[in-house]
């Protein structure tokens, strides 16, 4: 687990009976059973049930079976339709096909909720099911925070020495469960840029000098993306992606796709693969990247599918299933939507409050187990 503060506890006041040698009748479920179980719990509930007994918390917090048995959970960051609106935070609510919504600035004193100048909250970046926050206006808490809003845990940040331009969270819980980084871009330069690094581990600061492979930095773009150890940064003239290792801060480049229709660039991984999206509104276009016989990357065009609605309302893509290639998850201002790419189809949705547009900006789909 990421080591996060609780904002509050969770208490167990179910009572189990044991068996003549002293244990407890529910340690002796089998993995099956126990991913029946956990399977149906609300996410809530889930959450609660790691204080029901350490083998409870140790199968949904680390047990492979286990992860590999319970669905993704879709967590999401959007704005409702409204200029001055906060961001707000909603996750699948696990016991229907609705989103629930909850309270980014949870961390805040009690006084924010009063108009006490506590501060407001910035969404900085976001990184499976975590969010890197920036608090504005008041003196407390601390500057930054990296919080968990399913969970109500989270931690703060020393403040670092300079004013970054560009924050990116790095967070994959698939590899380092129990640590996070900060990364910030402080000062750009040719091919380059000065950052500081703040690991949990370590919990201080680092600066680094980044090196972006010959790639200018004026053509970086703040869509990033990370995954085991690597921050993936789109960039433009050339069309390509920046590589940044985010221990050593060295880079390498990957064209990007020749034939690519304009639109909105993402990348993303799925099945331990990297893949590029480009999505226009009514037309989503996924490639993958492959080793050929040669060991030489390529893309391979995957999918070329119209997932517009017909409705005359913007279709966007948020997300690409983490194991399977075939499932994207788009949105519309109204639901979430995921979408099997192969048959060209909705497979599910869930709807936000009704009558009530946003518009999503970022999104994730953390392994159950790993949200809680």
């Amino acid at each position: 687990m990421v080591v996060l503060k609780k904002s509050c506890s969770i208490h167990n006041d179910t009572t189990f009976s044991s068996s003549d040698d002293g244990e407890s009748e529910i340690t002796k479920l089998t993995d099956d059973l126990l991913a029946e179980i956990i399977l149906k719990l609300p996410l809530k509930s889930m959450a609660r049930s790691m204080s029901v007994s350490k083998n409870w918390l140790a199968a949904i917090s680390s047990d492979d079976y286990l992860r590999g048995r319970l669905p993704p959970q879709i967590t999401t960051v959007y704005f409702p339709d409204d200029a001055a609106a906060a961001p707000r935070f909603a996750c699948a609510a696990g016991d229907g096909d609705g989103l629930e919504d909850r309270d980014i600035g949870f961390f805040l004193p009690e006084s924010a909720a009063d108009g006490g100048g506590g501060g407001d909250v910035v969404v900085c970046d976001g990184s499976n099911g975590l969010l890197l926050c920036r608090i504005t206006g008041g003196t407390t808490p601390p500057e930054f925070v990296v919080a968990d809003p399913v969970t109500r845990r989270w931690a703060a940040i020393p403040s670092p020495s300079s004013v970054a331009t560009l924050s990116v969270l790095a967070f994959d819980p698939s590899t380092s469960p129990d640590h996070y980084r900060v990364i910030n871009f402080n000062a750009w330069r040719d091919g380059g840029a000065t950052v500081e690094a703040y690991s949990s581990a370590t919990r201080a600061w680092a600066s680094h000098d980044a090196d972006f492979g010959g790639v200018p930095a004026s053509s970086l773009s703040a869509t990033t993306h990370y995954h085991t150890g690597v921050v993936y940064i789109l960039a433009a003239e050339p069309d390509c992606v920046v590589c940044l290792d985010a221990t050593n801060f060295t880079s390498t480049v990957i064209p990007l796709p020749a034939d690519q229709n304009s639109g909105e660039g993402h990348v993303t991984h799925s099945g331990g693969r990297l893949h590029y999206v480009i999505s226009d509104g009514e037309q989503l276009k996924v490639w993958e990247l492959i080793d050929d016989a040669f060991s030489r990357q390529q893309w391979r065009l995957k999918h070329d599918v119209s997932v517009g609605g017909g409705g005359g309302d913007e279709v966007r893509f948020l997300a690409m299933h983490p194991e399977n290639g075939d499932v994207a998850y788009t949105w519309t201002p109204w639901k979430v939507m995921e979408y099997d790419l192969r048959r060209k189809r909705s497979c599910r949705d869930w709807e936000f409050w009704k009558g009530e547009r946003n518009r999503v900006v970022k999104t994730w789909l953390v392994p159950s187990s790993l949200s809680c």
